[in-house]
């Protein structure tokens, strides 16, 4: 090999930042399109003319965007679903039962088409803190990657333990790489950043396992996948059939689809607490903004940076004039703590439980690359100041009073009064529910933690509730207790 185009060959092959592969090497094979279509072959996909997969499948999905704790084990949730895949024509079916109707969720590789009672809407192809069905499925993988005019061949990296030849090729969220077997020629995963809700976006591997006989093809029994080298999807797909694609059922994105009502979320509104104290109020969330001794203190930022603008926007307008200011993080869950990289952007210091800091520090160090955010394209300046509650805080010399709830089921989470109002701001899962619910539960947890702290609470909002009486807590806590 002449020594620049070798030169050229190694830096290609120089570790990608977020990647797990540290053994790279340059390979003789330079025809990408001849390695899918030997992955193609090797499945037996050339074999299958106008049949389609269809089987039950059970997900194993994780939950880490809303645990009890930000580190493993996380709290996990299963659906079970039926696809049935064409790889002929690249399109595959997703059924899903939601209560007592079934949703169907048809994709080609540009288009995504929903189902349901109302018809045929055209929805996003892909979603942040979800895997890529079309990923999941190594059959669709090589369908997308053979009608892709831009591949190329990277090299060869170690990966589970031998030599894979590695593919690459462009998409909308950038460069993507496909791991072939040269011994076999399967497909052994994708490699890529799929955007994320909270992170922006991870670093996600999908990895196909245990292959079993389709007819004349093979098709993974299982899939994972990773994010940032955890597992957070597991899928088993058992009983596979090839049957003829007219009984199949549809597969095809209906004529008369049209894209779904984009959904903006509401922005919010104020309810008056007191004059120093307001809470901010979308249909879905609530947080509250308090003015103390001329710093105003948050408490929570929640869904993303575009509602924690909407926030700094009201809170410019109840409070005119320069303030100090001081977020709140009253609990972890992700639709709770999505907007803290903006106020870290602007140099606002953070004040939460002791167990919190550590996953804070990895939401503000974590690089968003796809979509930079304002953090992001502040970041040699930006940094977490974190202010730490073990069992108690005053700030703003007691004007807010800040205390570790610590019951079993709200370890982690911290409430918030401000005595002046006589006003609890109760976080989370103060939530309406029925005296088996975890709500019930977390309020005697909450009414416990308040009785310790001494708190004569009047009102009291919460995350997912309207300002109302403290009688109102001891009423969901109640039902728990008969």
């Amino acid at each position: 090999m002449h020594p620049l185009i070798l030169a050229g060959a190694l830096a290609a092959l120089q570790p990608v930042p977020g990647r797990t592969d540290d053994r790279c090497r340059a390979t003789p094979i330079r025809a990408a399109d001849s390695v899918v279509h030997r992955s193609i072959s090797s499945l037996g996909l050339d074999r299958i003319a106008g049949r389609v997969r269809v089987s039950p499948a059970t997900s194993v999905i994780s939950m880490k965007f809303q645990p009890d704790r930000m580190y493993p084990p996380y709290l996990r949730q299963t659906t079970n679903y039926t696809i049935a895949t064409d790889f002929e024509r690249g399109t595959q079916r997703v059924e899903q039962a939601f209560g007592q109707n079934t949703m169907s969720f048809v994709s080609d590789g540009a288009r995504r088409v929903m189902y349901s009672p109302r018809g045929a809407q055209l929805i996003a192809a892909r979603t942040g803190n979800t895997a890529d069905e079309r990923a999941i499925d190594p059959w669709l993988v090589l369908a997308d990657w053979k009608a892709a005019n831009d591949l190329r061949v990277v090299g060869e990296c170690y990966y589970r333990d031998y030599w894979r030849t590695v593919l690459a090729r462009k998409t909308a969220d950038g460069e993507e790489r496909l791991y072939v077997d040269p011994k076999t020629g399967y497909p052994i995963k994708l490699d890529r950043r799929d955007r994320d809700n909270l992170w922006g976006d991870v670093h996600a591997e999908y990895l196909w396992s245990i292959w079993s006989p389709v007819g004349e093809t093979v098709a993974p029994e299982f899939t994972f996948r990773m994010v940032d080298g955890e597992v957070d999807h597991e899928r088993r797909s058992q009983r596979y059939k090839l049957q003829p694609r007219d009984s199949a059922g549809r597969l095809d994105i209906a004529a008369d689809a049209a894209p779904i009502p984009e959904r903006k979320a509401a922005p919010p509104d104020t309810v008056r607490v007191s004059a120093n104290t307001f809470a901010l109020v979308t249909p879905q969330y609530t947080n509250v903004v308090t003015l103390q001794r001329d710093t105003i203190y948050l408490l929570d930022a929640q869904t993303s940076a575009e509602r924690a603008q909407q926030d700094s926007v009201w809170i410019g307008k109840l409070f005119p004039g320069k303030h100090p200011m001081v977020l709140v993080v009253t609990d972890l869950a992700w639709p709770h703590i999505s907007g803290v990289r903006y106020w870290v952007a602007l140099g606002t210091p953070v004040v939460s439980h002791r167990a919190s800091r550590d996953f804070l520090q990895q939401v503000v160090d974590h690089r968003w690359t796809i979509e930079p955010d304002l953090l992001e394209k502040r970041r040699a300046s930006a940094k977490l100041v974190f202010r730490t509650v073990d069992e108690r805080l005053d700030l703003a010399g007691g004007a807010v009073r800040l205390r570790s709830i610590d019951g079993v089921g709200s370890e982690g989470a911290v409430l918030a009064y401000v005595p002046s109002d006589r006003f609890l701001y109760a976080g989370d899962y103060i939530q309406p529910g029925g005296p088996d619910s975890f709500s019930a539960v977390y309020a005697r947890e909450v009414r416990a933690a308040v009785q310790r702290a001494g708190f004569t609470p009047e009102q009291f909002i919460a995350m997912h509730m309207k300002l109302g009486s403290w009688l109102d807590i001891e009423r969901i806590a109640q039902r728990g207790d008969n």
